[in-house]
């Protein structure tokens, strides 16, 4: 048989619980959101490609709540102000409305509704909307709702398509029936699911049920065994117990749901350490996978030809099966290709896997994994373009076939590997810092423990339906997302939101304790900030001077959104919008989103403390190297990116910064606007600073 190379895909699809249980109402939008935009839809683009298979994961809390959305069950807090008529709303609604109705991305959902961007402007003026009018807001409620449709609905549903081709001038009468017609449809998801899987198309796996990270669940240690410098919260016991909990009911709900147990775990963040590893075997799992970060830490080896073969790892309840992320490809996608066109992007993919394809003459498997909803609104049409163009031109290629995780077995060519140990690490950078480590992060685990005290004192008093609540709520407060959004490793304008869902679960506890809730908890653990302007940089960056901004190379960087500064003042006519600035051993580094196409001639100007920088942007898609000022700079679409060497600080650790671009003398824009603006990199406690 002639050599092939096996590609498979796997789609996460997840979202945190978001309903609070005791209240019964479900406090932010985003699994109804991602339900009309995404969920069908990633699933009906695969369905149009007769050769193309995938898998999905479905995370059971997710699945729990298109199920309550589908039964009319969700009690959704937006959805009941967008029901209301806009002439009962009272402060509540409104003020809930303001911060939801234009979460809508600007470019690829706002702009291409005419009207729904006109209404934008207004807003983006006033800040508000409370000075809309009758007709203004219920436009806005209906064409908000519009733009997270996906391209299915806007295909195939009438009332979608009527509504869009009316434009404007919404009537309440229609924006009930766009309502009950969205609700209806997320009936339907789960079930698509179901048909695709039943005809072979699609493989379904899972994830524990509330999304935690396992590893950490099981020894918060683990963590340093990722990263041996990383500093712990004040615990004194683990959640080992918790752990195969989450595993376990997730395994019974899914054959609830599906008829039959997953075969497969995408854990939570690609969160592994060999006892999660264990546990998941020990529950009939048969194939797992991680990021390919894990790979290389396990064979101390960054020999990417590894990459391309099915491992697996004894336990002692059997092997299990790993597969390892491509990072490259996969974070392309996820990324970088959505600032694409689609054809140059797809030929690149293809160009990649080509290459791979040619390195060897065995067969190859080739794993791409990645965030199966988040992405689409940062590409054109919901990505529609780029996946027909993808899917197609993967049929066409006779040296690719796409399978499924559960089919990898079975194709007796692929090179299989037997691991004796594998290493602890997530898809981060093989670490679990986005999760715990930071003050925000420590504090939040801490309050799970003090939480668990308080249950442990109490348990001999609770009715077995009391503990039943009360460990739901615990494992809920465990998921991954709420740590993900404490401290400054990522910015959401509602991370207050996600801070007290995540304590409220702790209150609820307290409630059916019949304790009174300790101050620590009711203490919000997010600080007050002006809403993402500085995110201060966590660690050395090295970054290559190429023009693209790649995930993992800029993560740990500070970042400075000059438009979220400035939201009162008008700044579209600004020239950068945004920069992320950091620093290793040798080089201080920037990079810049602006409209840099729009002019020729430009130069910037940086000024460190006293010193004082001044050199030429090149022209699109070129390098520059100065070497009297010793600064590279590379100038792609949108992006300038710029490294300088660090002798140009002196203090390495903090430096007034500001800088300004020019075109003949004329000043283009400049920053800061008013006070000092200072790159501080005094908090980044480093073993390598002074060495």
């Amino acid at each position: 048989m002639s050599k092939k190379l096996y590609l498979t895909f796997l789609w996460h699809m997840h979202q945190p619980y978001y309903k609070d249980d005791i209240e019964d109402i479900t406090m932010m939008p985003w699994v109804f959101l991602h339900a009309i935009k995404d969920y069908y839809e990633m699933v009906w683009y695969l369905s149009l490609f007769k050769k193309i298979k995938a898998t999905f994961n479905l995370v059971p809390s997710l699945i729990y709540q298109l199920e309550e959305y589908s039964k009319n069950r969700a009690n959704d807090k937006l959805l009941n102000s967008l029901k209301k008529d806009i002439h009962i709303l009272n402060n509540e609604d409104k003020k809930l409305l303001n911060s939801y109705l234009f979460l809508s991305n600007e470019k690829n959902m706002i702009k291409p509704l005419e009207r729904y961007y006109q209404l934008f402007l207004k807003y983006k003026k006033e800040n508000s909307i409370y000075n809309f009018s009758y007709q203004e807001l219920l436009d806005t409620e209906v064409l908000f709702l519009l733009s997270w449709c996906g391209n299915y609905l806007r295909e195939n549903n009438s009332t979608v398509k009527l509504l869009l081709e009316k434009g404007e001038n919404y009537t309440t009468i229609e924006k009930d029936i766009l309502l009950k017609t969205l609700e209806n449809f997320i009936s339907k998801i789960l079930d698509y699911y179901r048909k695709l899987e039943e005809e072979g198309r699609i493989e379904i796996s899972t994830t524990p049920f509330y999304h935690p990270i396992i590893p950490l669940l099981i020894d918060f240690n683990s963590a340093k065994e990722a990263r041996s410098d990383v500093k712990l919260p004040n615990l004194h016991y683990n959640l080992t117990q918790y752990a195969s909990l989450h595993t376990k009911f997730a395994i019974k709900y899914f054959k609830e749901k599906f008829n039959k147990k997953p075969k497969g775990f995408w854990p939570a963040e690609g969160s592994v350490s060999p006892k999660s590893f264990t546990i998941f075997r020990a529950n009939g799992i048969e194939w797992s996978a991680t990021d390919e970060e894990i790979l290389f830490k396990t064979l101390n080896n960054r020999n990417r030809a590894n990459l391309y073969k099915d491992y697996s790892l004894n336990t002692k309840y059997g092997d299990i099966s790993i597969r390892f992320r491509d990072r490259l490809l996969s974070d392309a996608i996820g990324f970088e290709y959505s600032q694409r066109d689609e054809k140059e992007a797809v030929a690149e993919f293809i160009n990649n896997l080509q290459n791979i394809y040619n390195s060897t003459n065995k067969s190859t498997l080739v794993n791409i994994i990645l965030d199966g909803e988040n992405a689409w609104e940062f590409y054109k049409n919901n990505a529609k373009d780029f996946f027909i163009e993808l899917y197609k031109e993967l049929e066409k290629a006779d040296f690719i076939e796409t399978i499924k995780m559960e089919e990898i077995k079975k194709i007796k060519e692929i090179e299989r590997v037997e691991l004796n140990r594998i290493a602890t690490g997530s898809w981060i950078n093989g670490n679990f810092d986005i999760w715990i480590g930071s003050s925000e992060k420590n504090r939040a685990w801490e309050l799970l423990e003090l939480t668990r005290e308080a249950f442990l004192r109490n348990r001999h008093l609770l009715s077995n339906e009391e503990i039943i609540k009360t460990q739901r709520e615990f494992m809920i407060a465990q998921g991954s997302d709420w740590f993900w959004w404490y401290g400054d490793d990522h910015f959401t304008t509602q991370k207050e939101e996600f801070d007290f869902l995540f304590r409220k679960h702790l209150i609820n506890i307290f409630n059916i304790l019949r304790e009174h809730t300790p101050k620590e908890i009711l203490t919000p653990i997010v600080k007050k900030s002006i809403k993402g302007f500085n995110i201060k940089p966590t660690d050395f960056i090295s970054p290559k001077i190429d023009g693209k901004k790649y995930f993992f190379e800029w993560l740990n960087s500070g970042v400075v959104d000059i438009q979220k500064e400035f939201s009162a003042m008008d700044t579209k006519s600004s020239l950068i919008s945004k920069f992320y600035y950091g620093y290793n051993k040798k080089n201080l580094y920037f990079l810049f989103y602006g409209e840099f196409e729009k002019y020729r001639d430009l130069e910037f100007i940086f000024k460190f403390d006293e010193k004082r920088v001044k050199i030429k942007i090149p022209e699109e898609g070129t390098k520059l190297f100065d070497n009297s000022m010793r600064v590279k700079m590379f100038h792609s679409k949108g992006i300038v990116e710029v490294g300088i060497n660090k002798s140009i600080l002196s203090n390495p650790l903090r430096v007034n910064f500001s800088f300004k671009v020019i075109k003949s003398e004329d000043i283009m824009q400049f920053f800061p606007l008013y006070s000092d603006f200072f790159i501080d990199f005094e908090e980044l406690k480093l073993k390598y600073w002074f060495v």
